[in-house]
């Protein structure tokens, strides 16, 4: 014997709907944003002013880049901005729904 002496009773009826008012879920996706909420989108912003960005790579990761560098026409900077850009544009085309203006 379980040492219980009767069976729980049910959960009082407005705590029982809060619950199952909880476990609704709607599958509506999130809505896009709103260009003009992006920050890449504000007055002022320049395509032609480069801002520096430094990136600490793993010893491996550092000699893969070098020889990728010394086996094609990229160099390290290159070949990084090249997938870098590509995989921003890739992310916010899928957080935002639309392409990025490059």
């Amino acid at each position: 014997m379980n040492g219980f002496s009767r069976k729980p009773t049910g959960l009082p009826p407005e705590v029982s709907s809060f619950i199952e008012g909880a476990e609704k879920r709607t599958e509506q996706p999130p809505a896009p944003v709103e260009p003009r909420e992006l920050p890449w989108n504000a007055p002022g912003v320049r395509g032609d002013l480069i801002k520096t960005f430094n990136i600490r790579l793993p010893e491996p990761y550092h000699l893969k880049l070098a020889y990728i560098a010394e086996h094609t026409p990229h160099s390290m900077h290159n070949f990084c901005m090249d997938v870098l850009k590509s995989a921003i544009d890739a992310e916010i085309e899928g957080l935002t729904g639309k392409r990025s203006k490059s």
